[in-house]
Formats: structure tokens, sequence, C-alpha cells
């Protein structure tokens, strides 16, 4: 297996935006991929803060990777060789493993990214795009992320990025916080919508495009405007939260500042990909704008709390790592020898064990007498 990976730790959330790929280009993407010559298998995981190739196939499928990349992004290669990861074999497995763990996340632990690459694989798996050995890996990688959640403290904890943009309204210095949020039925959305909720002293109001510009208030207290009139909301807010889909801006600077009498602090929030609020809004007086890049800066105390059981997650990760390497082994050995049963079936325990003696180094040829040894004795 290998992986181009582009993230967070190698591009910021403008060149990111470049490799985003929605749900409904996926399709397109995948079969662009499979397309190159030797590759049998691909999925693709394209979140905020990561696009992410896996193949199976032929070795050394990079560069066509990078190439296709290169197609979706306006960039050329050159250039994209500069932000990318590459993963090979057992280094490429494990790089999966700690993402599906949350171990490569902005926020260390948190828990979205178990969902994206859930979500990823079953749309590459229903569409047809993988087989019995990414299958595995998948299936296996999701495994070992539901081990570590429940055996380590690296989720106990867990702050996502949802949970981060909250806190940021929360310490607001309003005793009495009115939110306006656009994007509450996308997934991220919903995450916030449902952090600010549990939040004492905190209105909500969402937008929806109802296009009827009737303004009710649901079974949850929260107050839905149109999104056509999510100008005339900002007079009230405090905190503006963007966590759209949209491939355009949901709040310019000059609508804004045409919107905005009072001079009263204000809290503007682009948890987007791709990004979509003005960055001249944070340019203008008594307004602030928080964005992925700096979230980034706030999840580093978070990370530093975690480091004992990023060490527990790392012991998981290696004895999960160790099985489906071995699993894999395994049939691809069967694979190449389909008549493997049959050439060692006249042979006695004696020859079998000195064939393995001689084919052997010390050290492997020790671990299976230890094994067999550790089967007599029991």
């Amino acid at each position: 297996m290998e992986c181009i990976s582009i993230s967070h730790k190698t591009a910021e959330s403008g060149e990111r935006e470049k490799f985003y790929v929605p749900r409904k280009e996926a399709g397109d993407l995948l079969q662009r991929i499979r397309a190159v010559a030797g590759i049998e298998e691909c999925v693709l995981l394209s979140t905020c803060n990561r696009t992410e190739v896996y193949v199976q196939g032929e070795e050394n499928a990079f560069r066509s990777v990078e190439e296709v990349l290169a197609g979706i992004s306006g960039s050329n290669s050159e250039q994209i060789r500069k932000l990318v990861r590459r993963y090979q074999g057992r280094k490429a497995l494990r790089h999966l493993f700690r993402v599906v763990c949350g171990m490569e996340s902005m926020v260390i632990g948190e828990d979205e990214i178990l969902g994206q690459v859930r979500d990823a694989y079953r749309y590459a798996k229903e569409t047809g795009y993988t087989g019995y050995e990414l299958n595995s890996v998948f299936q296996a990688a999701l495994t070992c992320a539901k081990r570590v959640k429940t055996q380590t403290m690296i989720s106990k904890t867990a702050v996502s990025v949802a949970t981060l943009a909250v806190n940021e309204v929360i310490h607001l210095p309003a005793a009495s916080k009115t939110v306006l949020l656009m994007g509450s039925s996308g997934k991220m959305g919903g995450i916030i919508l449902k952090n600010l909720l549990s939040q004492k002293n905190i209105r909500v109001i969402a937008t929806v495009r109802s296009h009827n510009g009737i303004c009710h208030r649901d079974g949850m207290g929260v107050e839905h405007v149109d999104y056509q009139d999510r100008y005339a909301s900002l007079e009230e807010a405090d905190a503006i939260i963007s966590a759209t889909s949209s491939p355009h801006y949901t709040l310019t600077a000059g609508r804004v500042r045409e919107a905005i009498r009072s001079q009263k602090e204000r809290l503007f929030l682009d948890i987007s990909m791709p990004p979509d609020l003005d960055v001249e809004i944070g340019k203008m007086e008594h307004c602030r704008l928080v964005s992925l890049d700096d979230f980034q800066k706030l999840a580093e105390d978070n990370n530093r709390l975690k480091q004992q059981a990023f060490v527990d997650a790392e012991e998981i990760l290696e004895e999960e790592l160790e099985k489906i390497c071995k699993v894999l082994a395994f049939h691809r050995f069967t694979k190449k020898d389909v008549h493997w049963k049959e050439r060692y079936a006249d042979y006695s325990s004696e020859k079998l064990l000195y064939l393995l003696r001689d084919q052997l180094d010390s050290g492997s040829f020790e671990a299976v007498l230890q094994v067999l040894s550790g089967r007599v004795t029991e």
C-alpha cells in the first residue's frame, strides 16, 4: 500500500483548500486515480485538515497520483511535491492507523476523524474501488482506533475543532452571548450547535434556506432565520460562526461593515473548507477573525496534556499493526502460490523444521522455535 498526504502539517489552509474534494466529486477523482496503470484499489480521504490518497497495486505510483492531484488543484507536480508526504508499505499502514486514531490530527485524539475515515472507506468500498488489501487494512485501522479510544485517555478529554470554537465563544466577556451560526445542518455545524446548546446564557440564531423569510424557534430553543437575512442578524450577534461547505463567501467585509452599527467586540469563527469568511473582516475595528490555521495554535496546550496517552496509544497501534501485516503477508503468499498446501503435504515436521532452519536467519528461526515450544507446553 502507498499513501500521498497533504495535511495541516505540510500546508496552510489556503494551500489545503486547493486539494479539498467534496463528496460529490470524490467518485470522479477515484476513477481517475484507478485509471493510472498499476493501481488496483484506492481510497480518498478529504477533510478540512487533510487530503490523502491510499492506493494498492504496483509500487511507486506516487508520481502518477501527484499528477492527478495537480489536475484538480491547478498546481504543477513540482509545487505538489513541496507539500506532500509519501508513505509506502508498513509506513503507509502505520500512517493510516495514526490518522484514524486521531494521532495525526491538529487536535490529538479528536473524534471526528474516525467517522470521516469510516465514511471515506465505505464510499470507496460501495463504489467498487477497494479489494481485499484495502478492505483488510481499513477495517483493521478502524478496529485499532476503537481500541485506542476505549483503552487510553487520548480521547477522554478530546478537544475537537468544534469544541475549540465553542470555547472561544464561552470566553467572550459578555455574560449572555448571541451566536449566529451558519451551516448548522452540516456535520461540523451540528456538533457546534449541540455544544452551544449545552451551555448556559448562549442564544443561538441559525441560518436556514427556507426562502420564505420566516423566523421561528424550534423545539431546542434555536432561532432560525433565512440565510438571505444573515446580515440583518449581525448587529445583535456577539459571535458569528461559519461552518458551511459553500463555494462562495458567506460574509464579505463590505456588507459586514454596512450591517454593523454598534462598536461592541465581535468574534468571527471560520471553520469551513474552503474558508468562506472574507479575511478582510479580521482587519475591521472591533472584529476578531479566527480561522482553521489559528486553531492549530489553540490546540497545542491540549496536545501536551495527552503525551502519556499518546505513548499508550502507540503500543496498541504497534500490536494491531503487527497483526494486519501478518494477515497481509499470508494472503500474498497464498495468492502467489495457490498450491502451497499440496506442495508441503508430504513434508514431515522434521523436514519442515530443517527447511526453516536453512532458509531463515537465526533470530527468525529462534522465534519459530519459541512459538512451537509454547504450543507443545499448552
